[in-house]
């Protein structure tokens, strides 16, 4: 019990020696000689507590925390060392996510950046091979990303650059134009960002209101679609979302695809468009849900809106599981048919155009060298009803050669599912070999098939080999 008291009496002085000298002076040496006196403490511990109380105190070690409430600005690198695709933590990650996030670019504090998303060389071998006087493969259809040619061969086929920066301390710009994609420069992204976390007077919103973008973006459907053609795993995007069909059977009647009929517009989903984008986020629910929608104009990028109707369209993502996102999202819109007469389908007319679908990412946590991903969308345009559907795996099978990533993928896409013998399907085989974070080399194989026939006349039976080596900066 004694040793007991003489430690509760030590305890009491470092409190009182942690204090001002002035304390210890008045009050320390007092309950000090108290002690001594009461005999709870010896002389030789009464010499020793004095001699400690007259050291220095040391400095504080531990990291003093930012003041309460007071998060880092959206895009500083402080705020990007606690996102798991930010620019710190790619090294410590392996190269994965600088392939799969926009956020890696948007992480500067500063007025102006600028870098590349997508600097891409490619071989091209589609038994393209055009002599004088033979008739050409048509510059659209699946082969539509490939124009008009001469013969296989090296291309730059992507020069994605980009310009973003921070005009406030709660909002950011991203602008992104491609130089090679088609005959005219296209500008993708053009957007502001503004980030409620950071804005005076609504920032008690966050998270449920996190983000707004206004301007033109990738829309809130899909993984693929949006995504940058830096970002994606396999030399061409899947069907659903780098599709038109000139090359194709379509009954009477079906507005096609690409109602606008203009180069940007085409594809089962929209790459990119105009208008306004709300990111609202609850991670303190089950799954962490984070809810994604937007209100476009409907004509794709860098096209004024040709119809009254505003269309809309969103998703709701989920973590059920640790690994794994899970997308659900769905498009309402109007299109207006510009083309000629087809059946009942008359020029200028309003096209109603519905689109669903879900998708899900998937990367063990045990096994965090294979990802999985996949996604199934459906659609309806004037009653017309559309399904495509892809899988895809990717696995680095070597713990000794980590950044070597076989991958395969399998798709179909129906154009019409009211009529037979009118389904695509493609194999795509490759691997993917990343030489540094921001420089990686694709190899793909596809085998495709056309249910319509058409032999090598037509494109959609054309197997096709490419190599490509990106540069993302």
């Amino acid at each position: 019990m004694r040793r007991g008291w003489k430690v509760f009496a030590a305890a009491v002085l470092l409190v009182l020696v942690s204090g001002e000298p002035s304390a210890w002076a008045d009050n320390g040496e007092q309950i000090l000689d108290l002690l001594l006196k009461k005999k709870v403490i010896s002389q030789e511990e009464y010499d020793q507590i004095k001699k400690e109380a007259k050291e220095p105190a040391a400095a504080p070690t531990q990291t003093p925390e930012p003041p309460e409430g007071k998060l880092a600005p959206i895009g500083s690198y402080k705020d990007m060392e606690t996102r798991r695709a930010g620019i710190e933590n790619l090294r410590k990650e392996g190269y994965r996510n600088v392939w799969t996030s926009l956020d890696t670019l948007l992480k500067h504090s500063e007025r102006v950046s600028v870098g590349v998303t997508a600097l891409k060389v490619q071989y091209r071998a589609d038994n393209t091979d055009l002599k004088p006087g033979t008739a050409s493969d048509p510059a659209t259809g699946f082969a539509g990303t490939v124009p008009t040619r001469d013969e296989n061969g090296f291309r730059i086929t992507r020069a994605e650059f980009y310009i973003t920066g921070r005009m406030m301390p709660w909002a950011t710009y991203y602008a992104e134009a491609d130089f090679s994609r088609q005959s005219e420069i296209v500008m993708n992204n053009a957007r502001m960002d503004f980030y409620t976390k950071d804005m005076p007077y609504v920032n008690g919103l966050y998270p449920y209101l996190s983000e707004i973008r206004v301007g033109q973006f990738g829309p809130p459907f899909g993984i693929e679609a949006p995504a940058s053609q830096g970002l994606i795993d396999f030399i061409n995007r899947a069907y659903y979302s780098d599709l038109s069909v000139s090359s194709v059977f379509l009954r009477p009647g079906d507005p096609t695809l690409n109602p606008f009929f203009k180069t940007n517009g085409n594809g089962f989903v929209q790459k990119f468009d105009v208008g306004i984008y709300f990111i609202h986020k609850a991670p303190q629910l089950p799954m962490a849900p984070v809810l994604e929608w937007a209100v476009v104009n409907g004509a794709a990028r860098n096209f004024n809106d040709n119809n009254a109707d505003k269309d809309l369209l969103g998703r709701l993502i989920l973590t059920p599981t640790e690994g794994m996102k899970l997308h659900f999202a769905g498009y309402t819109g109007t299109n207006f048919y510009t083309g000629a007469a087809s059946g009942p389908l008359q020029p200028n007319t309003d096209v109603k155009k519905f689109r669903q679908g879900v998708m899900y990412t998937y990367i063990p946590p045990g096994f965090p060298r294979v990802k999985l991903q996949a996604e199934y969308v459906e659609g309806n345009d004037n009653g017309f009803r559309r399904r495509s559907w892809y899988q895809y795996i990717l696995y680095r099978p070597f713990s000794w050669l980590p950044n070597f990533e076989p991958e395969y993928r399998y798709e179909q896409f129906t154009i019409d599912t009211n009529r037979p013998h009118n389904t695509l399907d493609r194999h795509t085989f490759g691997f993917n070999y990343y030489f540094h974070t921001n420089v990686k080399l694709t190899v793909n194989y596809e085998i495709k098939h056309d249910q319509n026939g058409g032999g090598d006349t037509n494109p959609n039976n054309k197997n096709f080999f490419a190599t490509e080596i990106q540069f993302r900066y």
